[in-house]
């Protein structure tokens, strides 16, 4: 699941029924690759599958737009990812497939997607960051998806080893020198922390009050750590009693150097991303893409992209947007690439629900 509320979950599926793509959208046919297909030069796409059902999987689009491909794990292991599929990680040459329902990371060849193992004993995991050659972090929301934690991985066992304890809900986690920052947005509850933990000791160094549900995070070119968080809905999820907010975090004091909300008490903020020279955010908000230079004081009035998206991705090569729609949350989506000045460039049927996206 891309978002942390069920309720949010199914309002978007109604509303992408009427933003789906448009007639004008150049779009190739899928192709389901051979056993020896190899991978370079593009970027993944998770597709998490039917929601409680069914397997998600993964896709492959070439830079040069020359090819796409759907099901390209199962097409070489001959059998499913599982559900759902969260989010994907390139470390060492390989992919780290992290498989929400299923509690589980796959491990793959990011260059053949053969399988190289599992790491399993997750509840509800998230997103993986590598640390160094031999420990990985996986974030997770834990039991019954109301708690929050970072499991430890060994890479060489392909084990757990530790568990530290964070906020509800741990997503997005970023890495500056030897800290990282863990978003915590409450998973099924709520919450409003960034959780800081010591990569050398794997001990918690302290935990920020940021805003209501932060969800993603970005470190900019001054080693800043921007913060995303979607604001909190009321009981009856009519409306947000707390709005969102755009944070900015001090990356060695730790300090809340800014921190602008959102007016919008119906439309959440999300899908934080950075361009290439880490010095302009962006970010899907009220059906638009907008834009942020990390010196700016103030929110954007001008979209980029006149278009909301389920997820969001740049290019680090090209600066390229990749924007995904999921359609109607049961059929195939799609992927709509963007310049860098946000004209369409082309578009690829994906898997079920695409929601994140991971560059090679």
């Amino acid at each position: 699941m891309k978002t942390n509320k069920l309720l949010v979950y199914a309002a978007f599926a109604v509303v992408s029924v009427f933003t789906s793509c448009k007639k004008d959208d150049p779009e190739p046919d899928p192709t389901v690759p051979s056993a020896g297909t190899t991978y370079d030069n593009g970027v993944f796409v998770t597709n998490e599958g039917p929601f409680g059902s069914g397997t998600g999987t993964l896709s492959f689009i070439s830079r040069n737009g020359g090819s796409a491909y759907n099901d390209i794990f199962e097409a070489k292991n001959s059998f499913p990812l599982g559900n759902i599929v969260q989010s994907m990680t390139l470390h060492n040459s390989k992919g780290y497939v992290v498989v929400n329902n299923a509690g589980k990371v796959e491990i793959v060849d990011a260059n053949t997607m053969a399988t190289e193992g599992t790491i399993s004993g997750f509840t509800y995991p998230r997103y993986f960051l590598g640390i160094d050659n031999s420990k990985a972090y996986v974030s997770e929301w834990g039991t019954g998806g109301l708690a929050g934690a970072v499991k430890v991985v060994d890479l060489n066992s392909k084990t757990i080893t530790a568990t530290i304890n964070t906020g509800k809900g741990a997503e997005n986690m970023v890495k500056v020198g030897n800290k990282v920052f863990v978003a915590c947005g409450g998973g099924f509850d709520n919450d409003s922390v960034v959780t800081i933990i010591d990569a050398v000791s794997n001990a918690v160094d302290t935990t920020i009050i940021v805003g209501a549900n932060p969800s993603n995070l970005q470190v900019d070119a001054n080693g800043n750590v921007w913060v995303l968080c979607k604001g909190k809905y009321n009981a009856s999820w009519t409306a947000l009693e707390q709005t969102g907010k755009l944070v900015r975090l001090n990356g060695t004091s730790y300090a809340t150097e800014l921190s602008l909300p959102f007016a919008s008490t119906s439309s959440q903020p999300g899908n934080l991303v950075v361009n290439s020279a880490k010095t302009t955010l962006y970010y899907v908000y009220s059906g638009n893409v907008y834009a942020h230079a990390i010196a700016s004081t103030v929110l954007n009035s001008s979209a980029t992209i006149n278009r909301s998206f389920y997820g969001l991705g740049i290019d680090p090569v090209s600066d390229q947007f990749y924007g995904s729609d999921a359609v109607d949350f049961s059929s195939n989506g799609k992927v709509i690439r963007y310049t860098s000045s946000g004209v369409v460039v082309d578009s690829f049927t994906v898997g079920v629900i695409p929601g994140n996206f991971c560059f090679k």
